[in-house]
């Protein structure tokens, strides 16, 4: 019987939907069947959401000595750095205290990762505003992952079904997103696209790469970037071996991949993606409430990294209201990632 691969479940930020859906999730048969779940988090607080809500399990502390032995059947193992103080166990609120806890979370996971004690981590969400009064000066998850790790250029994918959309640039100024739209930038997120596909699906994919002006600039009428960025990015691509199509109209782009034309598409912007990839994923109902589906994907890091695709969800932490599909989504392909690399090379049919 192959052995589970054990994946830390980063609780976020401990006053918001976080440690809720957490506890749902590692209750839920697809995570069951793909890993050993492990929490990193506050058992305090987890036990705090788990009776007000009613969730049931049981949840145990481990060490990192005895993660081997994790995942004894009906058991959640938590990895307890048991750093909120009782006056801060609370609901709804922005504390530094806790935006503290959060990041302590975030760099246990890395740590137990570079250990080699676990294979992967999934993230909770986080309140930015917390976490950088708490500390940590940055921007948000993949910032701080890129620092913690010490290498590598971060790359977000959204993954949802057949959408598998990476991005050029993410937490910016439109302004500053059209000056990153460069050859160099769009052949490494293309090619680091291409790879992860492939070793997700198997087979080498086909990749769409969109353009960035309405109707991928008409042949220059509507702009100059496609000529001078795009399309040479995406011949260094194929002259690499990787079956790369673009610029596409943005426009199309994402409704191709959606029908299967595309294994993935390289978007040039954050909102360019994220709207395609949401309206995807993202089910809102007409009074409010709904369903959020989809996964955050870190690549380019040497670490394997999945998150929710939703906040902290202040306004409805501690009443039993958080949907967990997407932090079920998160583990189940975080999981998978970590599964070894078939037997075949990656990239053994491309040119060096």
């Amino acid at each position: 019987m192959k052995k589970l691969p054990l994946v830390a479940i980063t609780m976020g930020d401990p006053s918001g939907v976080g440690p809720e859906v957490c506890l749902k999730a590692v209750r839920s048969p697809r995570v069951l069947r793909g890993c050993v779940p492990l929490i990193v988090g506050d058992l305090k607080v987890l036990r705090l959401h788990a009776k007000k809500m009613r969730l049931p399990g049981r949840l145990s502390p481990v060490s990192p000595e005895s993660l081997e032995e994790a995942g004894s059947a009906g058991v959640t193992p938590v990895f307890d750095l048991a750093n909120v103080a009782a006056r801060d166990r609370v609901f709804g609120r922005v504390r530094s205290g806790l935006g503290r806890a959060a990041g302590a979370y975030i760099e246990a996971a890395v740590r137990l990762i570079r250990e080699g004690k676990v294979a992967a981590m999934a993230t909770g969400p986080i309140h930015k505003e917390a976490l950088q009064a708490g500390g940590y000066p940055f921007p948000g998850h993949t910032e701080l992952l890129a620092h913690l790790v010490g290498k590598g250029k971060p790359v977000m994918m959204l993954s949802h079904g057949r959408m598998r959309i990476a991005h050029l640039s993410t937490h910016c100024s439109l302004r500053e997103a059209l000056r990153r739209v460069k050859r160099r930038r769009i052949l490494y997120v293309g090619r680091l696209l291409a790879e992860t596909l492939e070793r997700l699906d198997g087979r080498p994919p086909r990749v769409a790469v969109a353009g960035l002006n309405p109707h991928a600039g008409e042949n220059g009428l509507f702009g100059a970037e496609e000529a001078k960025e795009i399309a040479p990015a995406v011949g260094d691509l194929r002259a690499q071996g990787i079956d790369a199509v673009g610029p596409e109209p943005p426009d199309t782009v994402f409704a191709k991949l959606r029908g299967g034309q595309y294994g993935g598409a390289v978007a040039m912007y954050h909102d360019q993606g994220h709207i395609a990839g949401k309206m995807m994923a993202f089910r809102f109902g007409g009074k409010g409430g709904g369903a959020v589906r989809g996964v955050n994907v870190t690549l380019g890091l040497s670490i394997i990294r999945t998150s929710v695709e939703h906040g902290t969800g202040f306004e409805i932490a501690g009443r039993g209201r958080a949907d967990a599909s997407s932090m079920v989504d998160a583990v189940v392909l975080a999981a998978r990632m970590a599964r070894p690399a078939r037997k075949t090379p990656l990239n053994s049919n491309r040119q060096r």
